[in-house]
């Protein structure tokens, strides 16, 4: 009986170990098969956060390492400057504003710290009974802009310039009074230069995504790149969260004329003006009602405005932050019939809630219509 039984057992047995030798490397090819399916989507996942890091990391550092540049001086002083025997520098020894450091009030140079776009702008205040000049040059020998005036009998006048400027790094600017002409200011800030970065021009070889390097440069080890890749995604979630922070800055911009169709005059005490025609107020930061503007974050801002009025009485728009503190100023004495435009401008550096407001001083006018002669405008450059 048992000699019977054997010849099927055995031949059970090899039935059984055939059944195991040939299903269990099946079992492990599939697993293996899917553990590599699971790597190289992980490898992909790296390559696609590795590039947005990548993309991400170069911004922020760009955005990071352009230096914040804005300026803004006054001659100060308390009266005239004048030259009759050669050109002079002008030193602008009133600082107003000089954020990156990039002005010497000792020399009255600013100095480009990188390569880039800058725009500059300034004012000349004097009397009309000598020429007046102010001239902007670069690097000691090339002219940039100017402004300048012949004499027109007894008063006051002010005139201005600006303009968008390329400058490369080290490139120098600074203002220089004409021989036989004149400028005059005070601590009110009548005669002003300043100006700010727009945006850098900095030229940077082409980077090139090795993808045959990255693939090789990955781990074996399924756990290891699963670390890696939670590693990278915090990365990439911090940049992006910051670069996200430097993109939700408010967008602030505002430019208003008083508007109406005649004549502003004050003989009884300085008068707030209130600019009722809106030509832009993007974020909302200006008061038609009130006409003040007020800061809503901490930053450097660009302010600036223009007055018109006839000429057979005196004229002012005069800049006062938080109610008190005079900033810029627009002055001018009668100069006999006919009308005038005056104009000043400056960067400064507010802090959220910081209010700015024109005021008409005392036995002063100002004069618009709807074509918009008289204006109050300004932005915001970065934050602080």
């Amino acid at each position: 009986m048992m000699s019977r039984c054997l010849p099927a057992l055995l031949l059970s047995a090899l039935a059984c170990l055939a059944w195991f030798s040939s299903a269990q490397p099946i079992d492990t090819r599939a697993e293996l098969k899917k553990v590599e399916a699971t790597l190289e989507e992980l490898r992909a996942e790296r390559r696609v956060m590795s590039e947005r890091l990548a993309a991400a990391e170069k911004e922020l550092k760009r955005v990071q390492e352009t230096p914040k540049v804005a300026f803004a001086a006054s001659l100060g002083g308390n009266g005239l400057v004048k030259t009759t025997t050669g050109n002079k520098d002008l030193i602008y020894k009133d600082v107003l504003t000089n954020v990156g450091g990039a002005y010497n009030a000792q020399t009255g140079v600013f100095t480009a710290p990188i390569r880039g776009v800058y725009y500059v702008r300034f004012t000349c205040n004097g009397p009309t009974d000598f020429p007046r000049s102010a001239v902007l040059y670069k690097n000691n020998a090339a002219i940039q802009l100017i402004a300048h005036e012949q004499p027109s009998g007894e008063g006051s006048d002010t005139a201005s310039n600006g303009a968008a400027l390329m400058l490369e790094q080290g490139d120098r600017l600074k203002m220089v009074l004409w021989q036989n002409t004149q400028i005059w200011d005070n601590s009110n800030h009548h005669s002003t230069f300043s100006g700010f970065l727009l945006f850098p021009m900095v030229d940077e070889p082409p980077t090139e995504f090795d993808a045959e390097a990255e693939l090789k440069a990955l781990q074996a080890s399924l756990k290891q790149i699963q670390t890696e890749n939670s590693g990278v995604k915090e990365r990439l979630e911090a940049t992006e969260t910051e670069l996200k922070a430097i993109r939700d800055v408010p967008k602030v911009a505002f430019a208003v004329s008083l508007g109406g169709n005649g004549l502003r005059k004050t003989t009884s005490g300085s008068q707030t003006l209130i600019y009722k025609d809106i030509l832009t107020n993007i974020g909302q930061a200006y008061n038609s009602e009130t006409g003040v503007f007020t800061a809503p974050v901490r930053g450097v801002y660009y302010i600036r405005f223009t007055a018109n009025a006839p000429t057979d009485f005196p004229m002012s728009a005069v800049l006062y932050k938080n109610g008190a503190s005079i900033q810029l100023i627009a002055h001018e004495q009668p100069s006999g019939e006919g009308s005038d435009t005056a104009s000043n401008g400056a960067t400064l550096l507010l802090e959220q809630g910081d209010t700015l407001s024109m005021q008409l001083w005392h036995n002063t006018q100002i004069w618009d219509n709807s074509n918009h002669h008289s204006t109050f405008s300004g932005f915001l450059l970065f934050p602080m």
